[in-house]
């Protein structure tokens, strides 16, 4: 394939560096930096860009660092290890204001700076791990499925790191086969669960091979294994999580929490301020998982009605709810869209929204978001793209965005969290 010579200009959404060939088509290369002058091997010719392959750097970057990881380069996981801290965030803070600008067609807001995460390494209090027909346990090599084994990761919580062979010893252990093999944390540090995703049927006899290995690993509180339509559990599987300082809430180890903790408390914080709740405001929160914002509001506001999809996470979201005497919040356990669609029908009326989708966001909301009626929202956002794209479609609704601030919870990779606050227009 064609060599190239490039600089390279900036960072993508995405695992690649941008530069330019000598006929300005636009190459996309991993592995570089802004500013690195590089040899490219084209790998792939489109229409409008070609992606290549670094083959050799002739200038570095004033941005590079050493990757602090033994893995960086084939695991997939962290593609950005090889750039300074600093330029990450410049990186991820650009992508956002990006996304509004470009995709959005948003103006007239106040872009926040971006606040870095708390910790740049061990972060992470929960990891999902994929495993293979050799029972081997790891992350997938960048672009590809293949499997890297692992024996650390730089970016997990100590504690994680050093059980990584201990799901390596359960996947052996397992009749049942396993897709991928997650480890989670409590905040508090008494739980460690092993949650395994399988392939296909439960195979019965695991049942005392999960008991066994609960007795000889007393550092665990307990196994989940989940496939399509079953779930089976052994030991506690509940780990623990701080809401605020004195709110602790308990979670399953596979629902959806937060994995960074400190840059969770971050977020928490800024999203209370913004919303100024009050005892008078009726609050409805989408996708409010187990209750990580949910119980926190709900002890500054008169009302919370809380939408989630996971029985799991409303179950928990129940208990937590008890056991901090909460009774000011409505669980709904539905998909959001039929959700929503059902509270406009019967005419509720909201005075603030707080949501937090997944990454393909809350695409057809806008027009029922706004029949509620809300003078606020709150929209936290892990896909600047559908960030953009759904703040767009309530601007066309009567709303204005106000401020954007964009949050590091993903260290040495190109994921950013964002919160925006959009308020209703005067008449």
């Amino acid at each position: 394939m064609t060599a190239v010579h490039l600089t390279i200009d900036a960072l993508t959404y995405g695992p690649y560096g941008v530069g330019r060939d000598a006929g300005k088509k636009v190459v996309l290369v991993p592995l570089t930096a802004p500013g690195d002058e590089v040899e490219v091997k084209i790998l792939e010719e489109k229409r409008s860009y070609a992606v290549g392959e670094l083959v050799r750097l002739l200038r570095s970057s004033p941005a590079r660092q050493a990757a602090p990881c033994p893995y960086f380069g084939t695991c997939g996981g962290c593609p950005w290890q090889h750039l300074r801290y600093e330029n990450q965030l410049a990186a991820k803070a650009r992508s956002v204001e990006d996304a509004l600008r470009r995709i959005g067609k948003l103006d007239g807001f106040e872009l926040l700076p971006i606040l870095g995460s708390p910790r740049e390494e061990h972060y992470r209090r929960r990891i999902r791990l994929h495993t293979d027909s050799a029972d081997r346990v790891g992350f997938h090599r960048a672009f590809s499925d293949d499997l890297v084994e692992i024996d650390s990761c730089w970016i997990a919580d100590p504690r994680l790191e050093k059980e990584l062979s201990l799901a390596r010893e359960w996947k052996k252990a397992l009749a049942t086969s396993l897709e991928e093999i997650e480890i989670s944390l409590g905040e508090d540090e008494t739980a460690l669960v092993l949650t395994g995703r399988a392939r296909d049927r439960f195979a019965p006899e695991d049942e005392t091979v999960n008991a066994l290995f609960l007795e000889r690993h007393p550092q665990l509180s307990g196994l989940v294994l989940a496939g399509r339509g079953w779930r089976r559990v052994w030991g506690e599987t509940k780990v623990s999580l701080y809401a605020e300082e004195d709110l602790k809430i308990r979670a399953d180890a596979d629902a959806f929490t937060q994995v960074n903790p400190a840059a969770n408390r971050r977020l928490r914080e800024e999203l209370l301020a913004w919303g100024g709740f009050h005892h008078e405001d009726r609050v409805l929160e989408l996708y409010s998982g187990a209750g990580n914002f949910t119980l926190p509001m709900a002890r500054r506001s008169r009302a919370v009605t809380a939408v989630e999809g996971n029985s799991l996470a409303v179950e928990s979201g129940k208990e937590n709810c008890r056991s901090h005497g909460l009774e000011n919040i409505r669980w709904i356990c539905s998909a959001v869209p039929q959700a929503v669609q059902r509270l406009k029908e019967k005419g509720e009326k909201f005075s603030k929204i707080v949501l937090d989708p997944p990454r393909s966001g809350a695409k057809g909301l806008a027009e029922q978001l706004a029949s509620l009626g809300a003078e606020k929202i709150l929209y936290v956002s892990c896909n600047p793209a559908t960030l953009a794209r759904d703040l767009a479609a309530l601007a066309k609704q009567g709303y204005s965005l106000n401020r954007v601030r964009p949050m590091d919870f993903f260290p040495h990779t190109f994921h950013v969290e964002v919160l925006a606050e959009m308020t209703r227009n005067k008449v």
